[in-house]
């Protein structure tokens, strides 16, 4: 037979013949060809998309701003769309030049892989941009929400692991259109039509509830700036659910057609389908980069900002000579200039963080700051409710083991306001307008007022948490960055409280080991630990419960010159580079080794924190807690301070009278689990090493270790 295009009695054919001719099949299959209509509709497209693809890589490569998610999907999914491109240009070439691929040959093996790939690869990389969009809102409340790698990698095993099942069911091969794809048969016709249905649906879920979560969410006061970015999902989503859709049920109707014999015009069918594929192509890029962030970006890039300047810059010199002749009007003007200009600023800072960030940024880190005021109101009520009636509802859940008691708070904005001895900014209230009601769980507030009320300089909670004195570290609470473990942290204006988030793990331990933990702080009140003044759960309507400690500010100051973070490890415990800033990073043990090398304090500090750091480790091991630390913050002196603050706990005077150290045991709430032991070896396999000194280590053998890099820094070893 000589190499000819598809049609219906060349279909009814190859499924008339039997299972016993199978090569025959094969060979009919081999000398197709795509019609004349799909091979100029794939040829102009995916030039067209090859070029824009290219095109927006280097961008996106040279310009590291539109690489902040979820630019970096886009990117994924640009590098997918070329990959479509070249297979499907590849069989339109063939098809052109008359020169089929063969079935079941390399090269059509190989188109066939690129098929499966890229639309896998574009079809993942979209729901992984639906899902980023609401687990970053969901998550605001963790510090580090980088998931940018997990995301990625898991596009990639997705699209592999997909591949390899459809591989294994021998689906791959010479199809009726004349490309090499997934096979027309009644076996691929089942799979297929499950496997498509299957698809729209997820990507129906994961895409429409995610625009339905975003809009949700949307603080009232972004409303109106909400709009482009919403405009924007809904017309990516809709875009690629009709295309996909449409070219998905246009290839099945023609194979269930080659497959049962209907009297349809393939042909037609197949160029219907060869557009739609060429628009998803062409169109997605197209709506990708009208990203209202992005979109900012490119016309920055290419002069659109100087062009407005210039606009700007002739309309002022019109505008100037126009004030020229009307300068008698101009006191009039100037009289309330100052609340202008007032006004201008609270709507230039909001506009400058929506221009700087992608909006998905900007609306979680807004709604931290709203779920941020709202915790420090409830840490608020429950301080104040131990001197004071409130009018809100307060359930008292007593327990035969006062270690098991709580108290939970229910209470809305209105009772905030109308309950809180201070007035609160209207700004407050526009922060939480959109969160009307909470509930705080406060566990064992007897047992944390007790430890609190026993330090020598007692704090004042309801004060150190003032929420006005606080406001702009809460509207800023964006920019914290906390720890490796990505928890959340924040440092009460007068540096005296650390508030910082925990997980469910870490707070039934901070539960099961409060008695013993109470009991070791009363009967050691020289013990460097950090001490914990609360422990919170605060639940609110679409967000996942917040579990929050309170603890004592061992640094005390923002004076300070740079900070040590020391285990006694020295696997990964280096920072400091050449060009490293040391006062911009927490450092770590073989930094302390070679840039301070000990602790330049008196004898008799020396055997204090010797002593007591060996209590506190050992009382650790007992409770079968590691990976606590020793935080030294070397602090800036300011006249005569060393004077003032000689006796107060955790500070300890330098040899160097510019300087003081502050210093305590923090981040003793993990336990020697499982998946502690998993780090450990896995990291000893890494390293191909059995006596690596890993930072995770048996209770035991980590309290040694860090007993005896004490005596190391104190010089008593």
């Amino acid at each position: 037979m000589s190499k000819t295009f598809i049609t219906n009695q060349i279909c009814y054919e190859i499924f008339k013949i039997s299972a016993s001719s199978k090569s025959i099949q094969e060979d009919i299959l081999s000398q197709i060809l795509q019609n004349q209509i799909s091979i100029w509709f794939y040829m102009i497209g995916c030039s067209i998309s090859l070029i824009l693809d290219t095109f927006l890589i280097v961008i996106f490569l040279y310009k590291s701003q539109l690489r902040q998610s979820p630019g970096d999907i886009f990117l994924g999914s640009f590098i997918f769309e070329i990959l479509m491109a070249i297979q499907w240009y590849i069989s339109a070439i063939s098809s052109y030049e008359k020169i089929p691929l063969a079935n079941n040959s390399l090269e059509c093996s190989f188109t066939a892989a690129l098929t499966l790939i890229s639309h896998l690869g574009q079809y993942f990389y979209i729901l992984a941009f639906f899902y980023f969009l609401t687990r970053q809102v969901k998550t605001s409340f963790k510090a580090k929400n980088n998931i940018q790698w997990l995301i990625h990698l898991g596009v990639i095993i997705l699209t592999l692991i997909t591949c390899v099942i459809v591989f294994s069911l021998n689906l791959t091969g010479k199809n009726v259109d004349g490309k090499c794809s997934i096979v027309t048969s009644l076996l691929a016709d089942y799979v297929i039509t499950l496997g498509y249905t299957l698809t729209i649906l997820i990507y129906i879920a994961i895409g429409g509830y995610s625009i339905y979560y975003i809009r949700k969410n949307i603080p009232n006061q972004y409303k109106e700036r909400a709009q482009k970015f919403l405009k924007f999902s809904i017309i990516y989503f809709l875009t690629y659910l009709i295309l996909i859709f449409s070219a998905q049920l246009v290839e099945l109707l023609a194979s269930l057609s080659c497959t049962y014999q209907w009297d349809l015009k393939l042909n037609t069918m197949y160029s219907a389908a060869a557009f739609f594929d060429m628009m998803i192509l062409i169109l997605l890029p197209i709506i990708r980069i009208n990203d209202p962030y992005t979109k900012r970006i490119l016309l920055k890039m290419f002069g659109y900002k100087k062009k407005q300047k210039q606009i700007i810059e002739e309309n002022e010199l019109e505008l100037s000579k126009h004030n020229s002749s009307v300068d008698q009007d101009l006191s009039l003007l100037t009289s309330g200039i100052s609340q202008i200009r007032q006004s201008e600023l609270i709507i230039n800072r909001d506009r400058q963080q929506t221009d700087d960030n992608p909006f998905v940024n900007v609306l979680q880190n807004k709604k931290r700051g709203q779920i941020m005021c709202k915790m420090i109101a409830g840490l608020q009520i429950d301080q104040y409710s131990k001197y004071n009636l409130l009018d809100i509802e307060i359930v008292n859940q007593k327990s035969d083991n006062i270690y098991e008691e709580k108290k939970i708070y229910k209470f809305i904005n209105d009772q905030i306001i109308t309950t809180m001895p201070y007035n609160l900014c209207q700004e407050f209230i526009s922060l939480v307008e959109d969160y009307p009601q909470i509930k705080v769980v406060s566990y064992t507030p007897i047992i944390f007022h007790a430890i609190m009320n026993r330090e020598n300089d007692k704090l004042n909670i309801y004060e150190s948490l003032n929420i006005n004195n606080n406001f702009e570290k809460i509207t800023n609470a964006s920019k914290n960055e906390g720890g490796k473990s990505g928890q959340f942290f924040f440092y009460s204006q007068d540096n005296q409280l650390i508030i910082k988030t925990v997980t469910q793990q870490e707070l039934k331990i901070i539960l099961s080991m409060l008695k013993n933990y109470f009991q070791y702080i009363l009967s050691n009140p020289n013990t460097l630990i950090a001490k914990i003044y609360g422990v919170y759960t605060f639940e609110q309507e679409n967000q996942k419960n917040i579990n929050i400690i309170v603890m004592r500010n061992i640094a005390k100051t923002s004076n300070t010159f740079r900070i040590y973070d020391l285990k006694g490890s020295s696997y990964d415990r280096e920072v400091a580079k050449k060009d490293t800033n040391l006062q911009k990073v927490v450092l770590k043990d073989l930094d302390f080794l070679n840039i301070e090398k000990y602790l330049y304090i008196s004898q008799e500090d020396a055997n204090f924190i010797e002593e007591n750091a060996i209590k506190d480790s050992n009382f650790f091991k007992s409770q079968g807690l590691i990976d606590y630390s020793l935080i030294v913050f070397k602090i800036l002196n300011e006249q005569n301070q060393n004077l003032i603050l000689k006796n107060q706990a955790h500070i300890f005077m330098c040899d160097d009278i510019r300087y003081r150290y502050h210093i305590g045991i923090i981040d003793y709430l993990q336990e020697y689990n499982v998946q502690k032991q998993f780090e450990k070896y896995t990291k000893k396999i890494i390293k191909l090493n059995q006596n690596l000194d890993t930072s995770s280590q048996d209770p035991k053998i980590y309290a040694n270790r860090f007993q005896q890099f004490i005596r190391r820094i104190t010089k008593l070893e």
